[in-house]
């Protein structure tokens, strides 16, 4: 029920479904008192009724400004692959939807490694980022983002913190904010929630330092471009494409042989992951709800679902991956295979 209401509120986000009259004037209330409450509370940041704590080292802020999977997490790993060759960087995540209690940090990631064999007790995402940075990068997940990143700078001597998300949190002073937008999704239909996929008004763009434009296979990428920089002159754009499709069971990289396959995923867009996995099968897609936790009766579903497409083959995100392993260990017959995709950042 959950999944097919946050997929139906999708819809609406991106002009994909009109809402009833009725639904439309509540929706149309409800976001008139969320924009005034964010509204007043940037208003008393603006005039330092409420300030943002400093802290004793380089905050970057890699964030967005909707809901859903935009694309932050490549150029996280990105930017702290690049730093860490002159800086000392630590990545701190909120950890959302670890079974381990985010009130205290969590190294998941130190100088020796990492500190957990799979995701699905420190959160898939930041799980996710420590397996692809740099040995000299430090990944730490916890709610407070302040006492993390004093104890990455007293246990590591970290000098420079990218914080994974967070632009709506105001209560850190950021030295420098990212903003990636969705190249495709862009705004949607320009509302802030729940009537709009918005966090933030579109003017609150103004407090980024950067824009970057992720691009996910889009056709009208030019046009995209020529929004963009009606925001902001100078702007990135970060280009998303397949990299390689390996199995989850043995790591090995996987050649195409079946024509039809199972793609399913639990991502905030997952119509650009399917786009994606139609480079290389017909797709049979199935959505679950962002952060979904799988469990033994969605891996019997799956497995109806390829029966019944008389195929054998299932490809996912590796946002999925960590959440997958311990249920499909005793799985035979089946080859369940990751996507993964690679990243380039430049100047438009």
């Amino acid at each position: 029920m959950a999944e097919t209401l946050k997929t139906y509120f999708q819809e609406i986000h991106y002009s994909r479904k009109k809402p009833n009259f009725c639904l439309v004037i509540f929706l149309s209330i409800v976001e008139f008192l969320y924009k005034t409450v964010i509204n007043f509370k940037n208003l008393l940041y603006r005039i330092n009724v409420l300030k943002e704590k400093k802290t004793n080292v380089f905050v970057i802020c890699v964030g967005n400004l909707t809901t859903g999977g935009v694309g932050k997490t490549p150029i996280v790993i990105d930017l702290a692959n690049k730093l860490s060759k002159e800086k000392k960087v630590a990545i701190i995540s909120r950890g959302y939807g670890a079974k381990i209690s985010n009130k205290n940090p969590n190294v998941i990631k130190d100088y020796n490694g990492l500190k957990y064999e799979n995701g699905l007790l420190c959160a898939d995402e930041p799980f996710q980022i420590a397996k692809k940075v740099n040995n000299n990068v430090v990944v730490i997940t916890c709610k407070d983002r302040k006492k993390a990143i004093d104890f990455a700078h007293i246990k590591y001597g970290i000098d420079t913190v990218i914080l994974d998300d967070g632009f709506s949190n105001r209560k850190i002073k950021k030295d420098k904010t990212i903003l990636a937008i969705d190249s495709k999704m862009r705004f949607g239909n320009n509302h802030l929630l729940p009537f709009g996929p918005l966090r933030e008004p579109i003017s609150e763009l103004k407090r980024a330092d950067e824009l970057i434009l992720v691009n996910k296979g889009d056709e009208n990428l030019d046009e995209a471009i020529t929004w963009v920089k009606k925001f902001r002159k100078s702007a990135k754009l970060c280009q998303m494409k397949p990299k390689r499709i390996y199995n989850l069971q043995t790591g090995a990289d996987v050649k195409i042989n079946e024509k039809t396959a199972i793609a399913f995923c639990a991502i905030g867009q997952p119509m650009q992951f399917f786009d994606f996995a139609k480079e290389f099968y017909q797709v049979k897609p199935l959505v679950f709800e962002d952060h979904h936790k799988y469990t033994k009766s969605d891996i019997d579903r799956l497995i109806k679902l390829a029966k019944d497409n008389d195929c054998s083959t299932f490809i996912t995100t590796q946002k999925d991956e960590t959440k997958l392993i311990e249920l499909i260990k005793n799985v035979n017959g089946y080859s369940f295979n990751v996507l993964e995709l690679d990243v380039e950042i430049k100047e438009i």
